[in-house]
């Protein structure tokens, strides 16, 4: 399978960072950077090809930066994810897919499902926020494959932000796991 991976905001944070925890020092874009090697690793070692574009280019709006959808859709990929951390004062993770009744919103279902029985291995109450649909997500209305968004965990959350800070590691084989469960063929949300 072709696997293309979106790590959330520009490389290096410039000229967009995402969401920010001043107190720590953590940068979304950093964070996305970091899980989305690993879960590349993890996909890699099950035998896939996998494609990784960081831009803040995503359907055009930023000439001169590499389109995501774009080359996404030019690569033909299997299976589309961008990976993020989330901010606003909540706690845990939530996944959004284009349609729930779509290919994209078992994959959402599977990557949810074991994000978060990963994460609760070390942190019980670590919250599930579901499945969300949003077709106005530009990763997800412009991409011609299953597709989904992450937002992996909250960046201003002390508990999530120290998930995301010590345990990368947990949420990438948590997305990881959930790509190799959808493409079971007896897996049905």
């Amino acid at each position: 399978m072709n696997i293309f991976l979106n790590p959330g905001h520009a490389p290096g944070g410039r000229p967009d960072p995402g969401a920010v925890n001043k107190e720590l020092g953590l940068v979304e874009a950093d964070l996305t950077a970091k899980i989305t090697a690993v879960c590349r690793r993890y996909l890699i070692g099950n035998g896939h090809e996998v494609k990784v574009l960081q831009s803040h280019n995503l359907m055009g709006e930023a000439p001169g930066y590499p389109n995501v959808v774009i080359t996404a859709n030019e690569w033909y990929a299997d299976f589309f994810l961008s990976i993020h951390v989330n901010a606003g004062g909540g706690r845990g993770c939530e996944t959004y897919c284009y349609d729930i009744d779509s290919a994209g919103g078992k994959l959402a279902v599977s990557i949810q499902k074991n994000l978060v029985a990963n994460i609760r291995a070390l942190d019980p109450t670590f919250p599930d926020r579901g499945i969300k649909e949003d077709p106005n997500l530009a990763v997800l209305r412009g991409t011609r494959m299953p597709a989904i968004l992450v937002e992996t965990a909250f960046i201003d959350n002390q508990d999530d932000a120290w998930l995301l800070q010590h345990y990368p590691d947990i949420f990438a084989h948590g997305i990881a796991s959930g790509v190799e469960e959808a493409l079971q063929p007896t897996f049905v949300h």
